[in-house]
């Protein structure tokens, strides 16, 4: 159990039942032994890592195997907001990844400094596909530094979508300062700014702060969000979820 919460940084007891096989009582007493121990946090519906910090960054394959349901649940929620003739800027993550194969509507003008996404709009020639170069971050596959930042602050876009590693109160974050300020730059450029992010980064730090919520259009996540904690998000953005 320790090491669900350890990789997922926060987990609910749903998901705990489903992955160990046992039941909610049970769940809910080892969690109050672990949080004795000084191992876990419990918080409500689940538990998350005592000092609310993500112990390393995972990589793109090991995130494309977390929360699957919740991801395909946020990109067509993502798809869903795109319309024809927008440009829109896609940033990293596996989420975003996701939602060319929901999406509908063309054309369109799609803009990202990510490997992955790049390579999944590429299958097909229905969008004005542009990738934005500079140094490579293998661990993410994005594209970030001076010449992506400078490439970065001369675009406008409509609507900008942006993956987080965590969101706390007002502040989102990530694992990797230049990643953070490459979005950064973008979400200043957008028309409107969606933050993406399933329920296990909601009431997570990471390394680097990089952006206010308050400074966005909405956060969009999935419906395991729970109530006290999209009524704390919504102090300060809209939330679609």
């Amino acid at each position: 159990m320790q090491k669900l919460v350890n990789t997922h940084g926060i987990i609910g007891v749903a998901d705990l039942t489903t992955e160990l096989g046992v039941t909610e009582m049970t769940i809910r007493r080892d969690l109050k032994e672990l949080e004795e121990e000084g191992l876990i946090q419990r918080i409500h519906g689940g538990a998350k890592l005592p000092k609310n910090l993500s112990k390393k960054e995972l990589s793109h394959s090991e995130k494309q195997e977390i929360n699957t349901s919740e991801k395909i649940y946020i990109a067509k929620q993502i798809a869903s907001l795109i319309e024809s003739d927008d440009t829109i800027f896609l940033g990293p993550g596996t989420t975003i990844e996701m939602v060319y194969d929901y999406l509908q509507v063309t054309p369109m003008r799609v803009v990202t400094n990510s490997i992955h996404v790049f390579n999944k709009f590429n299958q097909s020639n229905m969008y004005d596909l542009i990738l934005i170069g500079g140094s490579y971050r293998e661990r993410t596959g994005a594209f970030v530094g001076s010449i992506a930042n400078q490439a970065l602050s001369k675009l406008r876009v409509r609507k900008a979508f942006i993956g987080v590693n965590g969101i706390n109160h007002n502040n989102l974050f990530t694992s990797n300062e230049e990643e953070g300020t490459t979005q950064s730059i973008i979400m200043d450029n957008a028309q409107e700014t969606y933050i993406v992010a399933d329920y296990s980064k909601i009431a997570k730090e990471d390394f680097f702060g990089f952006y206010d919520l308050d400074k966005t259009t909405a956060i969009i996540t999935d419906e395991n969000l729970t109530t006290v904690q999209k009524q704390v998000l919504e102090q300060y953005t809209r939330v679609i979820n």
